[in-house]
């Protein structure tokens, strides 16, 4: 059997005694790293500070970001056949009105006024027959029936009424009001009542389905459109209330004129071919004033035929700069292509219509055949708008807009708001577009900052955004700090309304004058680099097109962010409501 040995008492007297040394060194060692730490840092720490609340203004703002886009581009297309022997002009190129743009082939010029006055004359020939046809003057019941509606009155306009109600006057062919409501133990066949406008008329279910039961009541005396309550015969069971409908319906319409007179009236009982009204003032038919139409533009196109035959060229119709030429057979056009955004204003002809324009990019376009020039008055820019901001701005209000590359603000005016929505990310966006004069030095494609002033609060009671503690469900300051033991104390809970770069209102909780404390953030080394390495210039990043988007300098905690989009199209940036001092 094995035997035990026992550890003598001097051993272990010795290990106790060690560990103790090693406790006792790891202690002082903690204590000395506590104060070369401290020591170390000493210099980094910063002291608190305090603040007193004070009233001031504060105003919001929706800011984003977008690129200029030109408006107002007028597009002039070229007469159909006539051909170009060199257009004398590039893209790019200022242009005065009157000024030589386009060389043409005077011989095909001359065989497109030949076809137009081809067309012309088959036209002049379809007219004579057209002139024969009037609109009727007098329109008569084709059918048997009652009159139950009449939306005209003496001199109404007959397409203005048939362009609201589709029909001058409703006759019910059958004698016969219908109303549907659910079915219940409802039958085919069966009686009801049914209550309108205080009286009771006898109905009978025509047919049950789908749950729906359709039932027919007279058309003596019923009025189109009233609440109709259906009960049993005996009145303990009600059916549902439905609006009564005329069971077969006979719309009577016309196309021309005025009303001169009326000759029946609501709930009439009529025969076939009864007066119903007369008309003054009708027009040809609808084909003569769509022949009319289209003599009166070819004679304006052969009227332009002859200027640009006796010109011997394509002159400018406006002042401005050329975005786009013709192509040629020569070689395929690359030209600048744009998007239309605005259409203010037109040109008829046969150098057609043309309306504003957007986005410009080079492109390889299919052969074209028209001119395009900028009039160089105005330019816009499109930012996005959060749906939480839409319904604060409207047309006409003004805007800054800083074009980065320029370091110029200027002023300018909200001129179209797209509410169709667009999400991205979870949050719906729509488009303002702000249009400004130009001025030199613009581009289209220039990146651009925009500001919208929404709201301005006055006499607000504000502090530093630095002082405000966030719980995740409220936000607290300090209003307290102890010398001795370095501590803030005094918590109070406060509500903040806006916010901005630097400050918060204070909405609850601080009255003007109470003193908070806090300790401002230690700035990062690594962000201060960044900062002075990104777009700031002059201590202030005004665009944040290059870095932060800052506007009065400094980062945003608590004001807003930027998601930027595309900037060749006019594709504005994502970015929420952002407040300002």
């Amino acid at each position: 059997m094995a035997r035990r040995q026992k550890v003598k008492k001097s051993t272990i007297i010795k290990i106790v005694i060690i560990v103790g040394v090693l406790v006792t060194a790891a202690a002082i060692g903690v204590v000395y790293l506590r104060k070369y730490v401290s020591k170390k840092f000493a210099d980094n720490s910063q002291e608190y500070t305090s603040v007193k609340a004070s009233v001031q203004d504060l105003s919001t703002r929706v800011s984003g970001t977008g690129s200029l886009a030109d408006t107002d581009v007028e597009e002039f297309e070229m007469p159909e056949n006539v051909e170009i022997d060199k257009v004398v002009v590039e893209v790019g190129d200022k242009v005065e009105k009157g000024q030589t743009i386009a060389t043409i082939n005077t011989n095909s010029v001359l065989a497109a006024m030949y076809e137009v006055q081809h067309k012309m004359d088959e036209i002049d020939k379809q007219l004579q027959k057209a002139s024969e046809q009037k609109a009727a003057t007098t329109i008569k019941s084709t059918v048997k029936g009652r009159v139950k509606a009449i939306y005209v009155k003496k001199g109404s306009n007959v397409i203005q009424t048939m362009t609201e109600k589709n029909a001058l006057m409703i006759i019910s062919m059958d004698g016969y009001m219908k109303v549907e409501v659910n079915a219940g133990d409802l039958t085919a066949g069966k009686k009801v009542k049914v209550a309108v406008n205080g009286k009771k008329y006898t109905g009978t279910v025509k047919y049950v389905t789908d749950g729906k039961a359709r039932v027919l009541l007279t058309d003596g005396g019923t009025p189109l459109g009233a609440d109709a309550t259906v009960t049993s015969a005996d009145g303990k069971t009600t059916y549902g209330t439905a609006k009564l409908e005329v069971n077969s319906p006979l719309s009577v319409v016309s196309y021309a004129g005025k009303v001169s007179s009326i000759n029946v009236k609501v709930n009439q009982a009529i025969k076939k071919g009864k007066v119903l009204m007369k008309l003054s003032n009708t027009s040809y038919t609808a084909n003569y004033d769509k022949l009319i139409k289209e003599r009166a533009d070819l004679a304006e196109d052969l009227a332009e035929l002859l200027r640009i035959y006796n010109d011997g060229s394509i002159l400018a119709q406006i002042s401005g700069t050329i975005k786009s030429v013709p192509s040629t057979e020569e070689s395929e056009a690359t030209s600048k292509s744009s998007t239309s955004t605005n259409n203010n204003s037109s040109y008829s002809g046969y150098y057609g219509n043309y309306g504003s324009q957007s986005t410009t990019t080079d492109t390889t376009t299919e052969k074209s055949n028209s001119f395009e020039i900028c009039p160089d008055k105005k330019m816009t820019v499109q930012v996005s708008v959060d749906e939480t901001d839409i319904l604060s701005i409207s047309k006409g209000q003004s805007a800054e807009v800083t074009i980065d590359s320029l370091e110029k603000t200027f002023t300018g005016t909200i001129t179209d708001i797209d509410k169709t929505g667009t999400t991205t990310d979870g949050t719906v966006g729509y488009t303002a577009e702000i249009t400004i004069d130009k001025t030199d030095g613009m581009l289209a494609g220039m990146s651009a900052s925009v500001l919208i002033a929404v709201t301005e609060y006055k006499n607000s009671i504000v502090i530093p955004v630095e002082a405000l503690n966030n719980t995740g469900s409220s936000y607290f300051v300090y209003t307290s700090y102890d010398e001795e033991t370095k501590q803030l104390g005094g918590m109070v809970e406060v509500k903040v309304g806006i916010q901005n770069d630097s400050y918060a209102q204070i909405t609850e909780g601080l009255g003007e004058g109470d003193e908070i404390w806090y300790k401002k953030p230690e700035e990062n080394p690594f962000e201060r680099y960044m900062n002075r390495s990104n777009g700031n210039r002059s201590g202030n990043n005004r665009s944040g097109r290059n870095g932060n988007n800052n506007w009065n300098g400094g980062n945003r905690p608590q004001g807003g962010y930027n998601r930027t989009g595309n900037g060749g199209s006019g594709n504005a940036s994502r970015r929420r409501s952002s407040s300002y001092i």
